[in-house]
């Protein structure tokens, strides 16, 4: 295991999502949209937690 395997295994963690292309189409096109998806979800995720402060 390189160096990059040891340091991605303690410390971090991947979650996979798996989208209809029908009824989850509004999602993938605005997925699609976005320069950065992961910056966009996070994005998304840290505004509606700091709604819940």
């Amino acid at each position: 295991m390189g160096a990059k395997e040891r340091y991605d295994a303690a410390n971090t963690k991947q979650f996979k999502m798996k989208l209809n292309v029908k009824t989850d189409a509004d999602i993938l096109a605005w997925l699609e949209k976005q320069e950065s998806k992961q910056g966009a979800i996070k994005d998304l995720i840290r505004k509606e937690l700091a709604k819940t402060k």
